[in-house]
């Protein structure tokens, strides 16, 4: 783990806190090494259960068969071949020959790419063009949630930019809502007393028919709409409480009007609305653009707001609840839950043992 003519990684800390690294030919560090830096930049931000599963996922697949590699001559091929033999089981370690997962496999990717990323922005090591994701990628209609780091990471870059862009975020992540929903919903939808949302409508974009003065000159305008749903698709719901106390905080603070939109609006000139929408509305592609922006800050490529609803549900089912109460609350069928899902559902046989 640490060459026999250095200090443990004390040379590197140091010199990063002040801000005096930087790699070069007299600073070649190790794969282990950053691992071992990595782990001191994240222990604060995550949960001590999930952080010791990260450890022991390193110490088991990851620095046994990388750990002694440079750091800077590490490459997408040898990421590749690594990922392509612990999903296949061909480690050429006997005692390490099992097959692991799909998402374990996208967990381990994640933590890599993560690794490499703190690396590059503490200067002690060159960006690494790992390219497209090899295991990351799923089947569209797969579930791709986000690993506990890459949430505690984006919650944290939020903070840094303002309760606006937490909110926009924490909706979707904590209340599963979708990016039309989000646009749609009122501060009249949420009790900050009780700490219930209620979705019952959406903002669409639609297109309408624009005749030029002749039945050849025509064209269309895409404009924003309020949806009212049906009774059936409406939900209401408690919040999580962190998503709770964010609303009644901003609630507080910005005294907004019951009537006004709470996601930020779009503040982009000449945009054409729908006749007597509202100023305040906002657009789903400034959203999509500052959740992408998010992303890229906290080290999270191609982030959309169907990976952070997804998110939602895998954190929902991994909690204990129960299929049909999830598909109340994301307005989806038991099926359709089911299907996307399934993989990180709760086993539970317990309940067999009261059948007398």
């Amino acid at each position: 783990m640490q060459r026999p003519d250095q200090k443990p990684y004390i040379h590197i800390k140091e010199s990063i806190y002040n801000g005096k690294f930087s790699y070069g030919l007299n600073n070649k560090i190790l794969i282990s090494e950053l691992a071992e830096l990595w782990f001191l930049d994240i222990k604060d931000i995550m949960r001590p259960s999930s952080y010791a599963i990260y450890q022991s996922y390193a110490k088991k697949y990851i620095l046994p068969y990388i750990g002694s590699t440079r750091a800077d001559s590490f490459n997408a091929d040898r990421l590749s071949e690594l990922l392509g033999s612990l999903y296949k089981g061909n480690t050429g370690n006997k005692e390490k020959e099992t097959a692991l997962s799909q998402y374990t496999v996208y967990l381990l990717e994640s933590m890599v790419r993560s690794m490499f990323h703190y690396g590059a922005e503490q200067k002690l090591i060159p960006e690494i063009p790992f390219g497209k994701a090899e295991f990351i990628t799923v089947k569209k209609k797969e579930a791709l949630p986000l690993p506990e780091l890459e949430v505690q990471k984006l919650l944290y870059t939020a903070e840094k930019q303002g309760e606006d862009l937490q909110l926009q975020i924490m909706l979707p992540l904590y209340a599963g809502v979708t990016l039309s929903e989000l646009c749609g919903l009122k501060w009249e939808d949420i009790n900050t007393g009780t700490g219930e949302i209620h979705i019952h409508r959406n903002l669409v974009r639609i297109q309408n028919n624009i005749s030029k003065g002749s039945k050849e000159n025509t064209g269309t305008a895409t404009s924003m709409a309020e949806c009212e749903f049906s009774e059936n698709m409406c939900r209401k719901f408690t919040m999580p409480e962190k998503l709770s106390s964010l609303l009644e905080k901003v609630e507080h603070d910005k005294k907004p009007d019951k009537r006004s939109y709470v996601a930020e609006p779009d503040k982009k000139a000449g945009r054409k609305r729908s006749a007597g929408m509202p100023e305040d509305a906002p657009d789903g592609r400034t959203l999509q653009y500052r959740l992408k922006v998010a992303g890229e800050k906290a080290g999270i490529k191609r982030l959309t707001f169907k990976v952070l609803r997804d998110t939602f549900a895998v954190m929902c089912l991994q909690a204990g609840g129960d299929v049909y109460s999830l598909a109340y609350i994301m307005g989806a069928k038991v099926p359709a839950v089911c299907d996307r899902y399934g993989e990180w559902m709760v086993k539970n046989d317990r309940f067999l043992k009261e059948i007398e």
